[in-house]
């Protein structure tokens, strides 16, 4: 009789701490997620260490999908180094004709300066399958290349994520940022996943209007509670109503 009364009570116990475990897991991972989000928030050096530490070496971040050529170039020090690339996203529509250091000089005929991207005379955006032709500037000699725009998924590893942060000036870093909070965090501890939803007020460098948007970022950890992917996805479309633009064909 005692075998049949212990049992259960050893199997009630086992369920307690397998319960116990699932929610101190659970809060493990909400935690770092929230002190993910408050890095970005707070500087460079928190956002670089943050994702230094806590990211799984085979992590990597998902970005928001988009209509382009699929590339990445020098934001920070456009100004002075001119539009140089220094990335080109594997599968997107200019992933075979264009490398890391080419320079852009010239975009259907308009010139690539800051203050084209910034009136927005010059884009890389607009219909898929449209081609836009362009000049660069490679290893001295100037090239002619044609591409057609496409919808691009661009997929960044922790390497890559860590060299576009350390880019970053630090003393820009948010500028332009002037609230922020974070509203929610819900976690899936059996699929070691947290959703975190913030919300953020900022000045929109273009136009020079304040805009508000919310944002929602995915984590999914690994059994290490490492960070193996994040993604968000945010108002695109309200910041663009807010700072005067409109959708147009």
């Amino acid at each position: 009789m005692k075998t049949k009364i212990i049992t259960p009570f050893i199997v009630a116990l086992a369920l307690i701490f397998a319960s116990c475990d699932s929610t101190s897991d659970s809060n493990n991972l909400a935690d770092l997620a929230e002190s993910w989000i408050a890095s970005s928030y707070e500087s460079k050096d928190a956002a670089l260490n943050m994702v230094s530490e806590n990211m799984s070496d085979d992590g990597y971040n998902i970005g928001a999908r988009y209509v382009g050529f699929g590339f990445n170039f020098n934001a920070d020090a456009m100004e002075t180094d001119g539009m140089v690339v220094t990335n080109v996203i594997q599968g997107g529509p200019a992933s075979s004709v264009i490398e890391v250091g080419d320079k852009f000089i010239s975009v259907n005929e308009v010139l690539v300066t800051q203050e084209s991207i910034d009136d927005g005379s010059l884009s890389f955006r607009g219909k898929p399958g449209v081609p836009v032709t362009a000049t660069i500037m490679r290893k001295g000699e100037e090239i002619s290349i044609t591409v057609k725009r496409g919808i691009v998924e661009p997929t960044y590893s922790k390497e890559q994520i860590l060299q576009n942060i350390s880019n970053a000036d630090a003393d820009n870093w948010r500028e332009n940022s002037l609230e922020s909070e974070i509203r929610e965090i819900v976690t899936d501890a059996s699929q070691r996943i947290v959703y975190v939803k913030t919300w953020d007020k900022f000045l929109d460098d273009v136009s020079g209007l304040e805009a508000e948007a919310i944002t929602l970022t995915r984590f999914e950890f690994n059994q290490n509670g490492k960070v193996l992917t994040v993604g968000n996805m945010t108002e695109n479309e309200l910041i663009l109503r807010q700072t005067g633009w409109s959708i147009t064909r």
